[in-house]
């Protein structure tokens, strides 16, 4: 069973069958909520099964709200992903691009959810306080990234998700009585490259880059 990793929206209309390929469009605000609801069910460790990127495809030939897996065979390339349709109307099929369709799209991607993958141990409750947090605390949602526990002191990275596509960490450190001694903003980036391992002591908390990344970025420290 995978964790989530991705959810990705995208829109057709015409029947979304093996050959098909569904039309991505831009919509910056519809993006920036996806990627925090995708962050918020990732931190609770959520699972769609046997795949972890979910492609949902708002589709004009289907009944509204209707929805089911797309008839089409799984990519034997790339298993990773399924395609799942939901029913809209023709006139919200034109409004994707605008801001005003948000909320629903929310709805719609709620509905996928918990009408097609809801268990007894993450069930249709869960998943809707999963997308009602993304959705209502919007740029200030925190999702635990990463922690580090010493004897005296606990370091958490949270991230959050900007509109303009940038994550923006913030760190905190508690001590062993949960208060917070530190507290800082870490600089915006397109990537997580610059976040790897979280070491932390009584006087000092760092976070070195990742081993694999391709940034110069030298480990980020604190004394504490």
């Amino acid at each position: 069973m995978s964790i989530i990793k991705d959810i990705r929206i995208y829109r057709c209309t015409v029947p979304n069958v093996t050959g098909v390929n569904p039309e991505a469009f831009a919509n910056p605000e519809l993006s920036g909520v996806v990627r925090r609801i995708c962050m918020k069910l990732r931190e609770c460790e959520f699972s769609l099964g046997d795949f972890d990127h979910l492609y949902i495809n708002l589709s004009t030939c289907l009944a509204e709200y209707e929805v089911r897996p797309a008839a089409k065979d799984p990519d034997r390339y790339h298993p990773w992903y399924r395609y799942y349709d939901i029913g809209i109307s023709k006139e919200f099929y034109e409004r994707l691009e605008k801001p005003d369709c948000v909320q629903t799209v929310s709805l719609l991607i709620e509905k996928v959810l918990k009408t097609q993958f809801s268990t007894s141990e993450f069930d249709g409750d869960r998943i809707s306080e999963c997308v009602n947090e993304a959705v209502s605390q919007g740029e200030a949602m925190l999702m635990k990234y990463k922690e580090k526990m010493s004897s005296q002191r606990r370091a958490v990275l949270y991230l959050r998700y900007m509109d303009s596509g940038k994550y923006f960490p913030l760190l905190r450190v508690y001590d062993i009585e949960d208060n917070i001694i530190l507290e800082k903003d870490l600089p915006e980036s397109q990537t997580l490259d610059s976040l790897g391992q979280i070491s932390v002591s009584s006087k000092k908390v760092a976070i070195k880059p990742r081993k694999n990344s391709w940034t110069d970025s030298e480990p980020i420290e604190f004394e504490l």
